[in-house]
């Protein structure tokens, strides 16, 4: 009876042992892990605009006018950030080469620009600037790249005492900040 008990138990160690050495295939799995980085980096931030703008003829004392398309100036942020931008013009007087002594003031000129179509994510918002200089389109609550273009109406107030010359040029400078 000794030598069955004997077996029994060796049968229950040998059982013990078995599921003993089983438990491991079943522990928790090691793991180790790697910091992965990458570089989003900033692109650019420009305007363009048409190269000119044709005016409206004009007697002394009127005022000229010149449209731009709604497509004509363009705002593309490529910086990939939140600071947003704003928008600014500035003119040279009106010059004549056939009447040297006749010039138009950089003050008589204001710039009413048009509602901007916007592209990704930024409120642009338009104003009208005079005076010659000015801020134009400024746009805020940016996440990320954007593009923005609009036209617009530059209107120059004439000197009821200009003289008269088929040839008054000015240069219209864009910019963006």
């Amino acid at each position: 009876m000794r030598s069955i008990t004997r077996v029994a138990l060796a049968v229950a160690s040998a059982a013990v042992i078995t599921a003993t050495v089983a438990l491991p295939a079943t522990a928790a799995p090691v793991e180790d892990t790697t910091t992965t980085t990458v570089e989003v980096q900033a692109g650019a931030l420009s305007i363009s605009a048409p190269a000119s703008l044709a005016l409206s003829s004009v007697t002394p004392g009127g005022s000229a006018t010149g449209t731009f398309q709604s497509t004509d100036v363009v705002v593309t942020d490529l910086t990939a950030d939140t600071l947003g931008w704003t928008t600014s013009y500035t003119i040279s007087e009106f010059s004549s080469v056939l009447v040297p002594a006749g010039t138009i003031a950089a003050s008589n000129v204001t710039y009413t620009p048009t509602v901007a179509t916007v592209d990704g994510t930024a409120t642009v918002t338009e104003a009208t600037a005079s005076n010659g200089t000015g801020v134009i389109q400024t746009a805020t609550a940016v996440t990320g790249n954007n593009t923005a273009t609009w036209g617009g109406t530059v209107t120059v107030t004439v000197p009821s005492d200009a003289l008269a010359a088929a040839d008054y040029t000015a240069t219209l400078t864009h910019s963006v900040l």
